[in-house]
């Protein structure tokens, strides 16, 4: 387990949850996440995903692409990509360039965007 760190609005809605959670029928459960049928497993999650998209007539929205743009919206920021690591658990670099790489090229022409050495010639 690791700790990682998440701000006031993240904190407000699990604070919700955790009080929802103390009357449901499965809530001796020593799972966090627990769903109609029990613990709630990944590929639970997933399909909570697909129906919650499906009622919002949203595009379907994969699990990770949340630490894909979890990963861009740090680097996008100017996040150091060390921090990145640690914060998203990974143990490698390669990971980086794995969820970076969704939107590196974004992120590059929004660098040469706000440097634009070339402006004034």
């Amino acid at each position: 387990m690791r700790t990682v760190p998440y701000g006031r609005t993240t904190a407000a809605a699990l604070d919700r949850y955790r009080r929802r959670r103390r009357g449901h029928k499965f809530s001796d459960s020593s799972a966090f996440w627990i769903g109609q049928k029990g613990d709630l497993t990944g590929s639970g999650i997933a399909q909570l995903l697909v129906r919650r998209c499906r009622d919002a007539d949203l595009e379907r929205i994969h699990p990770h692409q949340f630490r894909h743009t979890f990963a861009h919206r740090w680097l996008t920021a100017g996040g150091n990509e060390g921090d990145l690591q640690r914060i998203a658990g990974w143990s490698s670099g390669q990971m980086i360039e794995r969820y970076g790489a969704s939107a590196a090229d974004e992120r590059a022409r929004e660098a040469y965007r706000r440097i634009d050495m070339y402006e004034d010639l």
